[in-house]
């Protein structure tokens, strides 16, 4: 199955994302995540068969309560445009560790730096418009993994275990 760590996101940081992502709509066309499939990935993991040393590296996650998260910017990467996140300490802090036992306990995970970013839009065709998101910030309380199924054309994603930051 194909997994992932992430932080789902507020009801606030939400409606700011998908006002960029109807800017984006207005000038072109590509793949749209939903609303309720927005998310920041803090590792992904690819295909794993057992689950076991995932869901024990979230669960190990120690040393941070919650912690402030706010929406900042816009990017691209090729044909994926993105909204950042205001630059947080405790932020990579908690996903670089996560991302080191990760790799500790076998995963092979990306080597480029990691870089927050919420994906608004895949395989964009288009002008490129002037995209801005509103000012949105909230309290990371928790960081799930996930499972990514394509089902019936359309991607879905199911928690399977989660961390409460305390």
């Amino acid at each position: 199955m194909r997994l992932f760590a992430a932080i789902g996101l507020s009801p606030a940081a939400e409606d700011a994302l998908v006002y960029a992502q109807d800017i984006l709509r207005r000038a072109g066309r590509g793949s749209f995540p939903r609303r309720e499939m927005l998310h920041l990935t803090l590792a992904f993991l690819g295909e794993v068969e057992d689950i076991a040393p995932a869901e024990a590296a979230v669960a190990a996650l120690r040393g941070t309560g919650p912690f402030p998260l706010t929406l900042e910017g816009v990017g691209r990467f090729g044909d994926t445009w993105w909204a950042g996140i205001r630059e947080n300490p405790a932020l990579e802090a908690l996903a670089l560790g996560l991302q080191a036992d990760l790799r500790r306990r076998g995963f092979f995970l990306e080597t480029r730096p990691w870089l927050p970013h919420i994906t608004l839009v895949r395989r964009w065709q288009g002008e490129a418009p002037q995209v801005t998101v509103p000012h949105a910030s909230m309290v990371v309380r928790q960081i799930s993994l996930l499972r990514s199924d394509q089902i019936d054309g359309k991607r879905i994603y199911t928690e399977l275990s989660h961390k409460s930051l305390r």
